[in-house]
């Protein structure tokens, strides 16, 4: 198997060496498991919260090129933070035949494995979250003070050594300007044109534009208002414009202000990779269309059909066959006894492959070396072979021993990754959710189905969890043709 590594750090506060030592595992995870890596996509000082990451979505945009199999990671948290992000770019990998594994947590792609995974990447969500909360906390502190919170100063302002806004006398005249250009009947783009022109930058250092100056002359920072998340303090600023002046450029612009125009729907077919033909096998995709009413609809196609005209099965309504799905599965597999069975099997699973853990006996292997080395020096210095660098030798095989104790230290402590008491919890936080919900809905998808399989007469789904009750068939169905 071909494979890329992909690593990310957080903050500034953390440094190259956490890259190196999640390259330093994904390496040792490939070499146990005869993977070949062909490269390695780095983000730095990136949070995972979002997907938008250069190296990335780099990432996701080579994996069409069916160059690699697999994508390591040292954690799935590394992957992402975000739980609905994390599905949707595992479900543009698998489209491209690649697969995401995590070095340091057992997965293995067997149906439990994938609620294991499911659970991992809601326990990274729920860190990321409580890690949110606490900085938010102490962001709400000073924001009460009017202090800055953080992010790019607006144009005319720098703060002070507490924090405190202050009036950027180098700037603030460059604001008065735009907004008395605007208020004497100069277009957004005249004004950009004039200040560009001038040779003068934004806060960020970068040439004006409609967006820069919208920001600017909507911002209620100018009349001294502060403002952060749902705080708004009247005064708690220096004013650099006119109340006067202000609203009166605010009227123009809600004059000015054209509709937006409309944007395309972007719709998400939730059950993309997992939905078949049942007549011939094929996947079914999703597809749009527009009734002799004009009326816009969606869809799942059989491939087959589509392509070669070779299979006859019709076509089913999304929202129709996503809402089956999903209800069928909160009726019949979020039971109390359905959920137990299945965190017995994920524990099954869990401790079949700690048995197996290979990164502990690449690690334990790799100390078992070092000691013979280290016992080698020793007995060559007893003999009276004393050189520098027998001794430089010495210290570098103890550090060496020292880190990999300490990585094994690691590895026996986080072995245990979940109990059946928490996959229990985990599982039963899916019940009372609203069917309403986009997000709740391929929640339930993403983590419980494994295959659905359309016929003319019935619908047969299959769950993520080994037995002969992980399969529910659900006959006598309407299933006609979209309008």
């Amino acid at each position: 198997m071909r494979a890329v590594i992909y690593a990310r750090y957080s903050s500034d506060r953390q440094t190259e060496q956490s890259i190196e030592g999640q390259l330093r595992e994904c390496y040792s995870f490939a070499e146990a498991n005869e993977i070949t890596i062909i490269d390695t996509y780095i983000d730095r000082a990136i949070s995972g919260k979002t997907d938008n990451r250069p190296a990335f979505q780099q990432m996701l945009i080579d994996s069409a090129k069916k160059q690699f199999e697999a994508v390591i990671v040292y954690r799935l948290d590394r992957f992402s933070r975000n739980r609905y992000d994390s599905a949707v770019n595992k479900q543009k990998l698998k489209k491209n035949g690649v697969k995401v594994l995590s070095a340091m947590e057992n997965l293995n792609g067997t149906p439990e494995s994938i609620i294991l995974e499911s659970m991992l990447e809601g326990m990274a969500e729920y860190y990321s979250a409580e890690l949110s909360l606490k900085i938010k906390r102490g962001m709400r502190e000073n924001a009460l003070k009017c202090k800055a919170t953080g992010g790019n100063l607006p144009l005319g302002y720098k703060v002070d050594a507490d924090l405190h806004f202050i009036i950027d006398e180098q700037t603030a005249p460059i604001v008065i300007q735009i907004y008395k250009m605007y208020n004497e009947g100069k277009t957004v783009t005249q004004i950009c044109d004039t200040l560009n022109r001038q040779g003068l930058k934004t806060s960020r250092g970068v040439s004006f534009n409609k967006n820069s100056l919208h920001t600017i002359l909507r911002n209620e920072k100018y009349i001294g208002v502060y403002k952060s998340g749902d705080i708004a303090i009247p005064d708690g600023v220096p004013a650099i414009i006119d109340k006067e002046l202000f609203y009166s450029v605010g009227e123009k612009m809600d004059k000015n202000k054209k509709a937006p125009a409309r944007a395309k729907a972007n719709v998400n077919y939730m059950l993309s990779t997992k939905l078949f033909c049942g007549e011939c096998g094929s996947n079914m995709v999703g597809e749009s269309g527009t009734g002799r009413h004009g009326g816009k609809y969606h869809y799942y196609k059989c491939t087959k059909r589509k392509k070669e005209k070779a299979c006859n099965k019709s076509n089913i309504k999304k929202d129709w066959i996503e809402r089956l799905v999903v209800l069928h599965t909160i009726n019949e597999i979020l039971k109390d006894d359905v959920i137990e069975y299945i965190a017995g099997k994920a524990i099954e699973v869990q401790e079949r492959e700690l048995s197996n853990n290979n990164t502990l006996k690449y690690l334990q292997s790799t100390l078992i070396e070092v000691e013979r080395s280290v016992k080698n020096v020793v007995t060559a210095i007893e003999q009276g072979i004393i050189t520098e660098s027998t001794k430089k030798r010495l210290v570098e095989l103890e550090e060496q021993k020292q880190q990999l104790e300490i990585e094994i230290a690691k590895e026996n402590i986080s072995q245990k990754l979940i109990t059946k008491e928490q996959i229990i919890f985990f599982l039963s936080s899916f019940k009372g959710g609203s069917i309403d919900d986009e997000k709740y809905c391929q929640q339930i998808i993403d983590t419980f189905i494994n295959a659905v399989f359309v016929y003319e007469d019935k619908v047969v789904i299959t769950y993520n969890y080994s037995g002969d009750n992980n399969t529910i068939t659900v006959s006598d169905l309407d299933l006609s043709t979209p309008p």
